[in-house]
């Protein structure tokens, strides 16, 4: 069983925080390149900001009614039933040398908890990784989250055998050189949910240049 550190379950911490900027290793090149056969490395980009023990986002009036926050319990599966999507989750972290780990991107992949976050249902910003595509087509476990609308629900279920139901009340795609640092990794209030992928496969060299992230408030836990 995991134990998750109170340290980690109300921030990022800035080295992770700098990593998550660069989500680069969507499997895949898009369906006329061949795609990487791993995972890329960190980019070079310039680390964001280290937050503040204080900073704290401002209320987000769009935002559903937050739930009372639940105990730390590792996640071991995400179900998302606006796109008929129910995957394992497998938890990752920080490499030996210091790169931020991935899930595998090889076919049927499930997609990860970011152990340098809460436990999903805990106060904070809980943050799931998950492919965008898989090593031969668009089956990756987070393969259309770009239709998730304001209002879908997305489930945790939890080592403890409580699961954790989060509202989504804002998807975007940022640029990978304009990720929201703040908005994904700064302390809140209440417990929330990230799901991170890549997004807008690029014509040109095959790349994914923007992130897609998904923010949802817990609404209800069970």
């Amino acid at each position: 069983m995991i134990s998750p550190g109170t340290g980690r379950r109300h921030r990022l911490t800035a080295v992770a925080a700098a990593l998550l900027l660069s989500l680069t290793a969507c499997a895949g090149t898009g369906a006329d390149a061949p795609p990487e056969a791993g995972p890329s490395p960190a980019t070079t980009q310039s680390p964001a900001p280290a937050p503040s023990e204080s900073a704290e986002q401002p209320a987000d009036d769009t935002a559903p009614a937050a739930a009372p926050a639940m105990e730390a319990s590792t996640p071991i599966s995400v179900s998302i039933p606006a796109i008929d999507r129910e995957a394992p989750l497998i938890r990752t972290g920080m490499r030996d040398d210091g790169t931020l780990e991935v899930p595998p991107d090889a076919d049927g992949s499930p997609a990860s908890w970011y152990d340098g976050s809460p436990t999903p249902g805990e106060v904070g910003a809980a943050v799931l990784l998950g492919h965008v595509n898989s090593l031969t087509d668009d089956s990756g476990v987070f393969y259309d989250l770009v239709s998730l609308e304001v209002g879908d629900e997305v489930s945790v279920a939890r080592e403890d055998g409580t699961t954790a139901t989060f509202e989504i009340y804002r998807v975007e795609s940022f640029a990978k050189s304009e990720f929201p640092t703040r908005d994904v990794y700064y302390p809140v209030p209440d417990p929330e949910l990230r799901l991170i992928t890549c997004d807008d496969l690029g014509e040109a060299d095959g790349e994914f240049p923007n992130n897609l992230i998904v923010f949802a408030r817990l609404v209800a836990s069970a």
